[in-house]
């Protein structure tokens, strides 16, 4: 079995990086941001804007979330409904950045995310994979990049697929998530010693998967589970 572990902060390109060497390696990619988003769009239109635990745990029951696959396409469903594109707008990342710091939640990821591993040949990518949720695993990168230049990604996705965006508050909403996401008392987002730091703040996201995948390459072939 292969695990690949991927962590990062948002907007530095983790799930470009894990649809490309996915592909490059037929590897399953599951986005487990996606999940935490979908939770977020839930408590966001029930029209919660703070969670607390006691939320989280009264609700935990009704949310069916689950994950279907088109091709190499990650179908995210919530209650039975696609919500793939509407979870990634940016007040819907900022519900899933609150979900985060609560345990209960937490833990229902992680264990959604440990079942997929245990089935599949796959990569994973979020803000906890290399610490928590997959440990373990063959190969572990850490992505990161300036704020500013997350911000313009994040920024240029939103308008490209039709949703009202402002830089500078993309921005400020970055640092906040940011600093949520490290400092959060449950599997705070860190960057583990075995894993492999990547600053791709002056690289394209191609340049990103390339450099990756060569690493990835070396590490599966030094522990004999290179895919023929």
């Amino acid at each position: 079995m292969i695990n690949i572990a991927v962590d990062g902060f948002s907007g530095s390109g983790k799930g470009e990086l894990c649809r490309g060497l996915s592909e490059k390696l037929n590897l399953k990619h599951l986005d487990t941001g996606a999940i935490l988003r979908a939770m977020g769009l839930y408590f966001y239109k029930l029209g919660f804007t703070e969670i607390s635990e006691e939320l989280v745990e009264e609700h935990l029951n009704n949310l069916n979330i689950t994950v279907d696959f088109e091709g190499d396409k990650q179908i995210t469903k919530l209650n039975d409904e696609d919500v793939s594109l509407e979870i990634r707008q940016e007040i819907i990342g900022q519900m899933a950045s609150r979900v985060a710091v609560r345990q209960k939640a937490m833990m229902k990821l992680i264990e959604i995310s440990r079942e997929f591993a245990e089935k599949y040949d796959c990569i994973l990518d979020g803000r906890n994979i290399t610490s928590e949720v997959l440990p373990d695993a063959d190969v572990k990168f850490f992505l990161t990049a300036s704020l500013d230049c997350r911000a313009k990604r994040r920024h240029d996705f939103a308008i490209s697929k039709g949703f009202e965006s402002n830089l500078q508050e993309v921005k400020e909403s970055l640092a906040e998530r940011d600093d949520r996401d490290i400092h959060r008392d449950f599997s705070p987002m860190i960057q583990t010693e075995d894993s492999i730091l990547v600053d791709n703040t002056n690289m394209t996201i191609q340049e990103t998967i390339d450099y990756c995948y060569d690493l990835t390459i070396q590490k599966l072939s030094t522990l004999g589970k290179l895919k023929s």
